[in-house]
């Protein structure tokens, strides 16, 4: 297996890995009845949000995934939406969100 293949690969893990903390984390939001709980796991939201968002970026450019005028690999468009979706999540469960 080429390098290339096998640091696509650890990328697309990490990003996957990234979108499952953040599925689970929100699924426990949705659950939860405790207003401490909901407050931890928000905080804890936003934070893997931002770190979804860290992993978007697309290496040696220093820019996010949407800001590629054509996405043409799987990798670009996944952290593309990983991108939309950290940032989605940033808005609507940050510090700031009530």
């Amino acid at each position: 297996m080429p390098h290339g293949d096998v640091q696509r690969r650890d990328a697309n893990l990490r990003l996957g890995a990234a979108v499952a903390e953040i599925e689970g984390l929100y699924t426990a939001l949705l659950r939860t009845k405790s207003p401490g709980r909901h407050e931890r796991l928000r905080a804890e939201l936003t934070r893997a949000a931002e770190h979804l968002a860290a992993l978007a970026v697309i290496p040696g450019q220093g820019q996010t995934a949407s800001h590629v005028a054509r996405r043409r690999s799987r990798r670009e468009r996944r952290s593309a939406l990983a991108e939309r979706g950290a940032a989605w999540i940033i808005k609507r469960y940050g510090q700031n969100a009530h």
